[in-house]
């Protein structure tokens, strides 16, 4: 229906309400209508429950549409979006939402850039309930499968099953990253936040494949909140026992030296396949700005590779982790440049220390160690370098016996923090310890006063 100025009625009615704070609500059964509302604003979209494929709905045509509007002078590695959420203060509820994704899709995509599958750089937006899940050849972009670009957007009890990287089944001991590495790398991270003012709550990443679960990157006041991290772990033992595969192509070479100075994968220790549960970066995102304060509130990390790697701000405030749990990770806490308070956090050390709390100062870190002894190689509790921090470890009551570890002062963390790498003495200045635990504590040469 037109009005007598041109514009049809149900703009009119769209715009009132928009203008009323009062959002349009849609109901869509199709993916390519959900597409539709994720380039406007101000509504609320409902979605049927069911899976719909990416394979089918992204066509020859819109794949080969893919990164052509993409600034390939912005950097080395522009983000090169495939599902674009570009509106604006937009609720959709996704409950029983399956999002399939076959990594087959990778072949048709552009061999530049940082793949982000679904990108939301709008602000303001709300998305709930909705389930990601990978399948296909292992093989992945070294993207992610969902960014949040723009500011003040918030993910409530999305869960990303993720699957598709190569190579897979070693870790990061053929390479990660900028390390050279040994093999051609496909990584395949879960979430990222580099907008402002982002909150996730209780979203789940489960990854069967290497890359991150959770990291933010030039991002400030993010809160995370009972949000999970899950990888898998498998002992350098059993990948030395391979006849085929990437490891045995390579004669179980390895980037990193090990304790004996050899580039070897080193028996006794365990990996985990995927990269870190929670990670932070020192800066990044849309703003390439330094990442500001974070809040991680009852989060848990299980078999990832650092259950928690924060970079603390450098703004002067504090970042936060509250009832935070790590388990089965190669490093419970890798806390580094100060500036990060914990509180009631927990963690074990059946594949490596609890905490590694790496340079910086002014760190107030309370951690409780849990579990008991473990069947593979572990060097330490805890490593401590920096100045003015304060750590206080306690042992969490009616638990079994605890391993024999020493907590180190004036040591900082191994290379690329490869435990099968020498610890080497680091400088550690006025260094706070509550020992809680009982453990020994060797002091190097760099412990200071």
């Amino acid at each position: 229906m037109k009005t007598g100025f041109g514009y049809s009625m149900v703009g009119v009615v769209a715009a009132l309400l928009a203008s009323s704070g009062m959002a349009a609500s849609h109901t869509v059964s199709s993916l390519g209508a959900l597409m539709e509302f994720a380039s406007r604003s101000g509504n609320e979209i409902t979605m049927a429950p069911g899976t719909y494929s990416a394979k089918d709905y992204l066509t020859p045509e819109m794949l080969a549409a893919v990164g052509k509007g993409v600034d390939r002078g912005n950097g080395s590695r522009p983000p090169v979006p495939v599902l674009v959420f570009s509106g604006n203060d937009n609720v959709f509820n996704l409950d029983g939402v399956v999002l399939e994704v076959d990594t087959s899709i990778y072949d048709h995509l552009p061999t530049f850039g940082y793949h982000r599958f679904l990108f939301v750089s709008g602000n303001g937006n709300r998305i709930k309930g909705l389930t990601m899940r990978y399948v296909g050849p292992q093989q992945g972009t070294n993207g992610n499968a969902l960014s949040l670009w723009g500011d003040h957007n918030t993910l409530e009890g999305v869960t990303l099953f993720m699957h598709g990287s190569s190579p897979y089944g070693y870790g990061d001991l053929l390479g990660k990253g900028k390390n050279p590495g040994m093999a051609p790398l496909g990584k395949q991270s879960g979430l990222m936040i580099g907008g402002d003012h982002c909150t996730l709550e209780r979203c789940k990443v489960i990854s069967r494949a290497f890359g991150h679960c959770f990291y933010i990157q030039g991002a400030r006041n993010t809160l995370v909140q009972d949000c999970y991290a899950e990888g898998i772990t498998r002992a350098t033992s059993d990948m030395l026992r391979d006849t085929t595969g990437m490891a045995a192509d390579f004669e179980f070479r390895s980037v990193y030296e090990n304790r004996d100075g050899r580039y070897l994968i080193t028996p006794g220790y365990r990996k985990s396949l995927t990269e870190d549960g929670f990670r932070t970066y020192s800066k990044g995102g849309p703003r390439n700005q330094t990442t500001g304060k974070t809040t991680l509130i009852n989060c848990t990390a299980i078999n990832t590779r650092a259950g928690f790697e924060i970079v603390g701000p450098a703004d002067g405030e504090k970042t936060e982790l509250i009832g935070c749990t790590a388990l089965g990770t190669e490093r419970g806490y890798l806390l580094i440049n100060g500036n990060i308070v914990t509180r009631r956090c927990r963690g074990n050390t059946v594949h490596g220390p609890l905490l590694y709390l790496w340079r910086g100062s002014n760190a107030d870190v309370e951690l409780e160690w849990t579990g008991e002894g473990s069947d593979y190689t572990v060097h330490a509790l805890a490593t401590i370098s920096g100045s003015n921090h304060r750590v206080k470890l306690t042992r969490w009551a009616a638990e079994g016996v605890a391993p024999r570890l020493p907590i180190l002062l004036g040591y900082g963390m191994p290379m690329h923090a490869e435990m099968a790498t020498p610890i080497l003495p680091e400088e550690a200045t006025n260094i706070t310890l509550i020992n809680h635990v009982g453990m020994p504590v060797v002091r190097s040469e760099k412990a200071l006063p």
